[in-house]
């Protein structure tokens, strides 16, 4: 199993967006979307900002179960209820054009000028199974070899044997405070709108 660390910034529902049916990861994070594979994982602790109490805090985790591209993931009915008229932080905000390339659609996350560092991830990951631990999510023991500096920009990669995997994914399914694994996509999922009045720049999202 390969393992994708790092440290994330903001924790505010859009990247990764937990959302139905999966947890998903559309903008920010480039390199990520770009090298991680079906069947990898992605784990992050808690920048400063979002935990400045416990540096191995795990916010969230997920195995990466799809890789689209920004046009698949627009046109998938799966994921319409990620995009901005459906979704208060939504993830699924640029437009496959005729010319083969991709239009930024307003929304309430990022700005038209982080539109070039989004799609230069290329890609937009699915994951199930994925947890979703918080900002008080609970410490990762050292003994699993994958902490990382408190603080640090940038990402990981590290190689788990499958022994090493079990105990890992037995450990995230212990935690209190997990969200239970997402292991179907469901067809009832109730679109969210955004809230009346909300302002835009209020959401806006810094990678």
């Amino acid at each position: 199993m390969r393992v994708h660390t790092y440290v994330i910034v903001v924790d505010s529902g859009a990247a990764p967006n937990y959302g139905k049916p999966c947890t998903t990861l559309a903008v920010c994070k480039p390199r990520i979307r770009k090298k991680a594979n079906v069947g990898e994982l992605v784990l992050a602790f808690a920048g400063a900002k979002v935990n400045p109490h416990e540096p191995h805090t795990v916010v969230w985790a997920g195995v990466v179960t799809e890789k689209l591209t920004f046009a698949e993931y627009w046109n998938d009915p799966r994921f319409a209820t990620k995009k901005p008229d459906r979704s208060p932080t939504p993830d699924n905000f640029y437009r496959p054009t005729k010319d083969g390339g991709l239009l930024w659609v307003e929304n309430p996350v990022h700005f038209p000028e982080q539109a070039a560092h989004d799609i230069n991830g290329q890609y937009v990951l699915a994951f199930k199974p994925a947890w979703r631990f918080g900002a008080n999510g609970p410490s990762l023991p050292a003994s699993f070899g994958l902490r990382m500096t408190h603080g640090r920009r940038g990402e990981r990669v590290m190689d788990l044997t499958d022994a090493e995997w079990r105990r890992l994914e037995t450990w995230f399914n212990q935690q209190a405070n997990a969200t239970t694994p997402q292991s179907k996509s469901s067809s009832k999922c109730q679109p969210t709108r955004r809230p009346k009045g909300l302002p835009k720049a209020a959401t806006r999202q810094l990678c």
